[in-house]
């Protein structure tokens, strides 16, 4: 006999165990009536979200001591604009810090720093070592009138729409707005494809409006770091979940009387081998884009278009690249982030002290990294936005804004009971933030309290 729907448990499958995944699940698994069984998937061996970290002993003379976890890629958030992400670790009792950074700025033609920059202006920018004082003043009050114009631009100036509806990109805005080029080059783009990890051509390609919200919200806002890392938020969040790795999904479907089918397979063996196929009530993929169209047919002609590329990301102790001294005391007011870039692309290399050694956590190395220094190497996708990209995905979620094109699309979010949640599953920036989001919005249209929702 058939148990009522309203009466049984649901059963939810949650695919992947980044961010979003895990907060998916937490909010299911946790709902306050109980009306969902929840399993966590993942074709990795271990959990996504931390399972690049390192672990750091304590103290040199105790090796024996709690470590504590160096983020791989570093997990930086910045007040105003993760207000979401903030209120669940707050909610969830995990301890983040404040955390100054001095980004130092250099061309990998010239390595030597053209400028050091505190994060919102909490010291005085330090003159480069072996800099000239003149050129060092010329160059502080350029790069602060130009700082002034573009944050007045962001508040004031508007990002214009064209025919098809599509916001401008970043290239069109800066150019409309008349940021100077060298400005562009040496700052805007280095420190903003760090945040987007992304190429500069990749970033200027983005839609205006994402950059604009993100330097709206995060202006004049203090920068943090969880203190014991995201692996600390990864154990409050997998708390009594029934969680399943090395389990490669490999297609979604979706039943005539509402149910789905996922047919899985053990990760790492050959298409020949055999396959399961489990019925669920619901499945949310919490997985990039381009693993989400492989896995669900009506979504594939949609998510095809949204860019990704992969990124490269290391945790080592080869100091040569960036001229930093491991020996030398570091500044005590603010970690360092070494930017290098040429004309395509910047290397961010964040200078981690530790009590046993400082430690560089390198993404989109632009020399290579000397492979006997190598803590922990790691490659991630990256999800891209474009001003395309952006309006199909407005539709495909439900957030396209009235008055603008007719609905194209034959599946929506949620519709036969799948789900997609991620950083890239919102109309903004793709980082931790959207990945919160989107989690609590599967949590709200299943009718699910989120605790930390104000």
């Amino acid at each position: 006999m058939t148990v009522p729907l309203e009466t049984r448990q649901r059963d939810v499958a949650v695919v992947g165990t980044g961010m979003a995944g895990l907060v998916t699940a937490y909010l299911l698994h946790h709902d306050v009536q109980r009306r969902f069984r929840v399993r966590l998937i993942d074709k990795n061996p271990d959990v996504s979200l931390s399972a690049e970290s390192i672990a750091v002993p304590a103290t040199k003379s105790e090796p024996n001591a709690p470590a504590s976890w160096i983020d791989v890629p570093m997990r930086a958030f910045a007040g105003g604009f993760y207000h979401n992400l903030v209120r669940m670790y707050d909610y969830l009792g995990v301890n983040y810090h404040s955390q100054p950074f001095l980004f130092s700025f250099a061309r990998t033609a010239q390595p030597r720093p053209y400028m050091v920059h505190a994060s919102n202006f909490h010291q005085i920018p330090p003159i480069p070592r072996g800099g000239d004082l003149v050129h060092w003043l010329v160059e502080v009050v350029y790069v602060l009138l130009c700082y002034l114009y573009f944050t007045l631009c962001c508040f004031f100036v508007a990002p214009r729409h064209g025919k098809s509806g599509d916001v401008e990109s970043l290239d069109q805005y800066l150019r409309r707005i008349h940021l100077p080029t060298y400005y562009v080059s040496h700052y805007v783009l280095p420190l903003i494809s760090s945040v987007c990890t992304c190429t500069h051509p990749q970033l200027l390609a983005f839609p205006a409006s994402d950059v604009l919200a993100y330097k709206r919200l995060t202006h004049g806002q203090p920068h943090f770091v969880v203190t014991d890392g995201v692996r600390s938020v990864q154990d409050k969040l997998l708390r009594g979940l029934d969680v399943r790795l090395g389990v490669q999904s490999t297609r979604v479907t979706p039943t005539p009387d509402g149910g789905v089918l996922l047919t899985t397979r053990r990760a790492g063996h050959t298409e020949t081998d055999p396959m399961t196929t489990e019925r669920f009530d619901l499945v949310v993929l919490a997985v990039p884009p381009d693993v989400a169209a492989s896995l669900f047919e009506p979504v594939r002609s949609v998510l095809q278009e949204v860019p990704t590329t992969t990124v490269e990301t290391a945790a080592h102790t080869d100091f040569g690249p960036v001229g930093a001294e491991p020996g030398r005391k570091h500044h005590p007011r603010g970690q360092h982030i070494y930017l290098r870039s040429n004309d395509l692309l910047t290397e961010a290399a964040h200078l981690q002290p530790t009590p046993v050694h400082p430690i560089l956590v390198t993404t989109n190395p632009l020399t290579p990294i000397d492979p006997e220094k190598i803590v922990r190497a790691a490659a991630f996708t990256r999800v891209l936005r474009s001003p395309r990209s952006r309006r199909r995905l407005q539709e495909l979620f439900r957030e396209a804004p009235s008055g603008s094109a007719p609905r194209t699309l034959d599946w929506r979010n949620g519709d036969g009971g799948v789900y997609l949640a991620g950083g890239w599953c919102w109309d903004g920036m793709v980082l931790l933030e959207g990945c919160v989001v989107s989690a609590m919005r599967v949590a709200g249209s299943l009718g699910v309290e989120v605790p930390w929702r104000v």
